[in-house]
């Protein structure tokens, strides 16, 4: 029996973001019903880019963010089926060899690209800052804070900034030094927004890493709220706090850890202590998007303290290479280890 996702093989860039069960799942991700879509993505690399175009352009429209109208779908609606009647009168006939399934996969199509051109139209401005693979970049957002993006990361905010409204949305890793801002009284909060939670703020220095099912936050000074608005849990942080949700574990935990392990990377430089290779190596793709490839399970598993510098590339891999007590060979794009 042919699987109903084998059609996606097929797909383009254009046919993934009108298809309605792709825009669910990117939108929400953590839903039973869109794993299927995971495995797919996971088992199909060659449609890797593909796919995250598609994801790109879909989350640009802040679906969430930027609600269509009640009626827009039911004006939009009753607007082609008044066109496709009117229509229906001047040549009945021809109507009559038409399949009824086209019109209706007409008004379907009509809707979702309508409503595609309001939420394209109707968005909010964002200011959008991004990193390449092996570098970092510091920024200053319009209230003089400042964020130093870690490589490979993206940092977006609202450009009609409000000093009362302060929010940004990231993906990867980035350490915020937040300014603290009293106005009439009030101290001006500041929210960080990730995939799967959320950030809030008052005058702090945090580091935040995401990406689609993880948030970790280490806290250096100050104070922050940590929540996972979709299951309704949150927890206040402290200074040297470590806290992070994984939606496979569908929990926050929260633990004391040494700052300096989340913050190296601001120095150019990685510290581990105590990491399995394989989450070590994870961290290397996320920096410089490599693969790195085990061909021993023993050596994924075995756990490395030290520190990897970022600048010098070859100097790194002989120092994973002497942690390991490995030999490391580089393939293109690829880092073989065995």
């Amino acid at each position: 029996m042919k699987n109903a996702m084998d059609k996606y093989r097929l797909y383009q860039t254009e046919d993934f973001i009108q298809d309605e069960s792709f825009i669910n799942w990117v939108l929400n991700p953590e839903e039973a019903s869109n794993k299927s879509w995971a495995a797919w993505v996971k088992s199909n690399p060659h449609k890797k880019e593909t796919v995250q175009k598609a994801i790109d352009i879909i989350r640009s429209f802040d679906f969430k963010q930027e609600p269509v109208a009640e009626n827009f779908y039911t004006d939009l609606k009753q607007s082609i089926d008044q066109t496709i009647g009117y229509k229906n009168q001047e040549s009945s006939k021809v109507a009559t060899l038409f399949p009824k399934w086209l019109s209706v996969a007409a008004v379907v199509t009509g809707i979702l690209l309508g409503g595609a051109l309001v939420y394209y139209f109707m968005k909010p401005s964002y200011t959008v800052i991004a990193t390449p693979y092996a570098a970092t970049k510091t920024i200053w957002l319009p209230d003089s804070s400042e964020v130093v993006l870690n490589a490979h990361s993206k940092i977006r905010y609202l450009s009609s900034w409000q000093e009362h409204k302060r929010e940004v949305w990231i993906s990867g890793e980035a350490f915020f030094k937040v300014r603290h801002i009293a106005t009439t009284g009030e101290t001006q909060h500041f929210k960080v927004y990730t995939a799967n939670a959320e950030i809030e703020v008052l005058g702090t220095e945090f580091n935040v890493k995401s990406n689609d099912s993880t948030t970790g936050v280490m806290l250096q000074k100050g104070k922050v709220k940590f929540s996972v608005p979709a299951l309704k849990q949150q927890t206040i942080m402290q200074p040297d706090d470590y806290c992070q949700f994984d939606a496979s574990l569908g929990k926050i935990i929260i633990s004391p850890i040494d700052p300096e392990l989340y913050t190296s990377w601001m120095k150019h430089k990685y510290r581990f202590e105590k990491t399995p290779a394989r989450e070590v190596c994870q961290t290397l793709t996320a920096y410089f998007g490599y693969s790195f490839i085990f061909r021993r399970k023993d050596l994924s598993e075995q756990h490395i303290s030290g520190t990897l510098e970022l600048q010098n590339e070859q100097l790194l891999l002989n120092t994973l290479s002497e942690l390991l007590n490995a030999s490391i060979t580089k393939n293109g794009r690829d880092i073989i280890i065995e």
